[in-house]
């Protein structure tokens, strides 16, 4: 088992006793969310219902197997190299009754799945969800490696069966394909974003395609990030991908984590990083806007809000409809913040004691509660905490919880969890 960090073995014991708690019910939630025969992995947790939902997401499922990793490496489950090859045998055809749902011409998969059948549940071919399985399914390959090379074996298959070209809309200004459909892209989607890993997969997958070199080095390589677009938060320089002038258009948090943990030449950047730094502080200042709001409360990222107001949402700056913090996203900047660790603490030991809650007066309280924040701190409505009628999450969308899962890693057992797992563009091998 590789060392923990300084930053982790400093902490103060009930801090720590926190982190861990939360650290290793951040890969519970993936795996009481995972179904056993099939090893596809839900889209949510249901958090007032029954688990695993029926509908899995096959980037939930990527982030499944990267939890499997973690599991393995602190020990949480001997079968962590078992389930993940489960998995990759699933999305392979390999378990028998289960097909999941692809492109014909090109192989990129379907966004939902019956996690038994595989069958596409009413959504679209995907391209950065399908780039979220594949990039999953390298790191288990390298991580397992040792122990079993068929897990790497099918990573690689994957990776190279996936006609990867037809994500290129525009390979000058890096516009990327958001679906496939009959062997076609569509939906076009201007950078910067989190289609960076969708990029950059496609440079591993088929190296010697002209147009994907281009699509990588003319945009998303490491010298090329100081020119994507940006916009401009209290003289914060921050990615974005509005091409016009007004630069007060901004993204969800999480557009900006993901690429960090799944992309080596990113977390390896320092113009990224800085890009980063900016990107946590626009966040952390963005809610002090919000006087009656205590500092550690922050966090923009997309998820449900259902029995509150509306559905699903990528909340951002200035655009966050009713304000709900979403702690994951406190998590997911750790690198870059760790002394949001202790914001993270004070959500808990102040708010969601999401292990000791007790309310004898209201038994009904107390349970709802308890199941509502039973994998620990997610979306959090400030204005809710402490009304007579409580919000309780109902959903928990494993995708956005990632950010939470990746970042108590890599504050624990640093970035190189993830750099050391998954290769830099500086190993690929072009052809004349």
């Amino acid at each position: 088992m590789s060392n923990t960090t300084k930053l982790y073995n400093e902490l103060p014991k009930r801090v720590k006793d926190f982190f861990d708690r939360q650290y290793e019910d951040s890969y519970r939630i993936y795996d009481a969310s995972r179904n056993p025969r099939t090893g596809l992995y839900a889209d949510g947790y249901n958090t007032l219902g029954e688990n695993p939902d029926n509908r899995s997401s096959i980037a939930a499922t990527g982030v499944g197997l990267i939890s499997l990793c973690v599991a393995d490496l602190e020990g949480w489950d001997d079968n962590a190299a078992e389930k993940a090859l489960v998995t990759l045998q699933a999305v392979s055809g390999e378990i028998e009754g289960c097909n999941v749902t692809r492109d014909e011409a090109t192989g990129f998969f379907c966004h939902f799945a019956d996690m038994e059948t595989g069958e596409n549940i009413h959504s679209e071919i995907s391209t950065i969800d399908t780039s979220l399985l594949v990039a999953g399914a390298l790191f288990a390959g390298s991580h397992f490696n040792d122990r079993n090379p068929r897990i790497a074996e099918l990573a690689d298959k994957l990776l190279k069966e996936i006609d990867w070209s037809v994500v290129v809309n525009d390979k000058e200004t890096g516009v990327i394909n958001m679906v496939v459909k009959d062997g076609k892209g569509g939906l076009p989607l201007p950078a910067y974003n989190e289609y960076v890993l969708v990029s950059y997969l496609a440079l591993l997958g088929q190296p010697d395609n002209k147009d994907i070199q281009d699509l990588w080095y003319n945009n998303f390589a490491e010298d090329q990030i100081k020119n994507l677009p940006q916009a401009d938060f209290r003289g914060l320089k921050v990615l974005n991908d509005d091409t016009t002038l007004d630069k007060t258009a901004f993204l969800s948090s999480f557009v900006q984590q993901f690429p960090f943990y799944l992309v080596p030449d990113y977390a390896k950047s320092p113009t990224y990083r800085e890009f980063y730094e900016n990107a946590c502080l626009a966040d952390r200042l963005k809610w002090k806007e919000l006087s009656d709001v205590p500092s550690y409360i922050w966090g923009y990222g997309a998820g449900p809000n259902d029995g509150l107001h509306g559905g699903y949402h990528a909340d951002k700056i200035n655009d966050a409809p009713h304000d709900i913090a979403s702690s994951y996203i406190i998590g997911g900047f750790l690198p870059v913040y760790p002394a949001g660790i202790y914001d993270l603490y004070a959500q808990y030991s102040l708010h969601i004691p999401y292990d000791v809650y007790t309310n004898p007066e209201d038994k009904e309280d107390e349970e709802k509660f308890r199941a509502a924040y039973k994998y620990g701190l997610h979306r959090i409505s400030w204005w809710h905490l402490e009304q007579p009628n409580r919000w309780y999450p109902t959903k928990v969308t494993l995708i956005d919880w990632s950010s939470m899962l990746y970042g108590l890693t890599a504050f624990k057992r640093g970035m190189e969890f993830f750099t050391d797992r998954l290769p830099s563009t500086d190993t690929v091998k072009i052809g004349s």
